[in-house]
């Protein structure tokens, strides 16, 4: 019997997405087309959504997944000093609007 790669894997698992979600993330609960919880721990909440159907790969893909929470980023001008945190989602975005000034 053959060892299968990590992307039969991944298929294999994309096919039974809800299946894995609700084993592993068990948080969460069905919503439509998507399986939402808090995070990739379990946690309880609505910012990570995995797609349970979709075709094998590309875009739209069954078992992609997105978490929305925004990390916390540390800004430290000087050397270990640290100044302030900030979402890294206002981060990028600040950033990009000094990009288009």
């Amino acid at each position: 019997m053959e060892r299968p790669d990590a992307g039969d894997l991944a298929q294999r698992l994309a096919r039974n997405a809800e299946a894995v979600c609700r084993h592993y993330l068990a948080n969460g609960r069905r919503q439509g087309r998507y399986w939402v919880v808090g995070d990739v721990r379990n946690a309880p909440g609505r910012s990570m959504f995995v797609r349970l159907s979709g075709p094998d790969d590309g875009p739209g893909a069954a078992g992609h997944w997105r978490d929305y929470v925004a990390r916390w980023v540390m800004l430290r001008p000087g050397a270990g000093r640290l100044f302030c945190r900030i979402p890294a989602g206002s981060a990028q975005h600040n950033l990009s609007l000094r990009g288009a000034a």
